[in-house]
């Protein structure tokens, strides 16, 4: 094989292989979007536009909303205020999923396009081969045995020098068409994850919205539509949560003093309370909580069936147990390092003030006494008697 043939067909055959064996997915036509597809995706941009403009309006009645004197009507438009909202972002993530969705089939398209024209490439460079072979093959006998006549040798190899430029155009085009292959294969990847983060969205904002709209029915329950209840329902919020803050301060140091040593909170970790494999459905203060306009959330709830065995996240005694407006049935337990911990709407309480109680010991059971809008565990933790976040101490 002559030097010239083997410096033409060296880069060829390397990107033969790297073509033939890239793997690449086989896609279908009807799989295709419509022609008008670029018109299709403007308008679903411009509907989540539109949607966005009007979460944004009902954000502004909700935060002058907030700014206003606690009423029943006030408070009773504020959660209108939140679920209509709620229910406009389910719209907007709703649009996004369908935008996204789209855009995946109009990818696929591209890369069906692409496909089938590397697949022509490919059959394009194995004929310029087979043609450099055949002029390469004639070159080499009119080498060998003489030509003729001088422009007949001239001719063959202007053929090959030919044949050479269309072999390196093809090789350019066809990684050309490799590279922006892999390109879009890998923008497809992403809005696939986009796709998955949406539809995530998506359930988070319809739990919301029931969560609101359950809210909303727990104010009328208490208050039987009555302005009167209601301002009493809120004094009685304020003072739950002073009594809570006077009492712990008080009780931190005398308790404590008698949490032994082996008792200690190890590390300053503390174990769930309940299992919370179907996660958080608040978190600490928690923006979207539906009571967020009476209190702060100060601690994260954990939804359980109800009577689900709520147990101590650590060893230490129990400042007390009670009832209240906001907390339902709620116990409060003091451990060593400054800790204490608060375990809310409780549907039974199953220990008693200054009782010992060991790390997992049962505390009570999972309820939805007091302000709440279903079956949780309401679970704080409370250093030198100020809330924060569960989520930094438990194990």
């Amino acid at each position: 094989m002559s030097h010239f043939r083997v410096k033409i067909l060296v880069p060829a055959l390397g990107i033969l292989i790297l073509l033939f064996c890239a793997d690449i997915p086989r896609l279908y036509a009807d799989e295709l979007p419509s022609e008008n597809v670029e018109q299709t995706i403007l308008e679903k941009k411009n509907n989540i536009t539109q949607l966005n403009q009007q979460i944004e309006a009902f954000q502004k009645k909700i935060s002058d909303a907030q700014s206003q004197k606690i009423t029943l009507e006030s408070e009773l438009d504020l959660l209108q205020n939140r679920a209509a909202k709620t229910q406009l972002q389910i719209s907007e993530t709703s649009a996004q999923i369908d935008l996204i969705n789209t855009e995946i089939i109009t990818t696929q398209n591209k890369i069906l396009e692409m496909q089938q024209k590397l697949e022509r490439e490919k059959e394009l460079i194995v004929t310029v081969i087979q043609k450099i072979q055949a002029q390469d093959n004639a070159l080499n006998i009119q080498l060998f045995y003489g030509s003729e006549r001088f422009s007949t040798l001239l001719d063959t190899v202007q053929k090959l020098e030919q044949i050479s430029s269309d072999l390196a155009q093809a090789v350019t085009e066809a990684k050309a068409l490799k590279s922006s292959l892999e390109q879009a294969k890998s923008e497809q990847e992403s809005k696939k994850t986009k796709l998955n983060e949406y539809e995530e969205e998506l359930q988070d904002h319809k739990s919301q919205l029931e969560e609101e709209l359950e809210a909303k029915g727990v104010i009328l329950a208490t208050t039987q539509q009555s302005e009167k209840r209601f301002q009493a329902l809120v004094q009685e919020l304020k003072q739950e949560q002073t009594y809570v803050q006077n009492q712990i301060h008080e009780l931190q140091t005398k308790l404590e003093q008698r949490i032994l040593p082996a008792d200690e909170i190890g590390g300053g970790l503390l174990a769930w309370p309940i299992n919370a494999s179907r996660g958080l459905s608040a978190s600490f203060h928690d923006p979207t909580y539906p009571f967020r306009n009476f209190f702060e959330h100060s601690g994260i709830d954990l939804p359980a069936a109800k009577g689900t065995p709520v147990r101590a996240a650590a060893s230490g005694f129990v400042a007390w147990t009670r009832r209240g407006a906001q907390y339902g049935n709620y116990v409060m337990v003091i451990h060593s390092d400054g800790i204490a911990t608060l375990y809310a709407h409780l549907s039974r309480i199953d220990v008693v003030s200054d009782q010992f109680i060991p790390r997992g010991g049962q505390i009570g059971l999972v309820g939805s006494t007091g302000l709440s809008t279903g079956p949780h565990l309401h679970f704080e933790v409370r250093k030198e008697g100020i809330p924060t976040d569960p989520m930094l101490y438990l194990e």
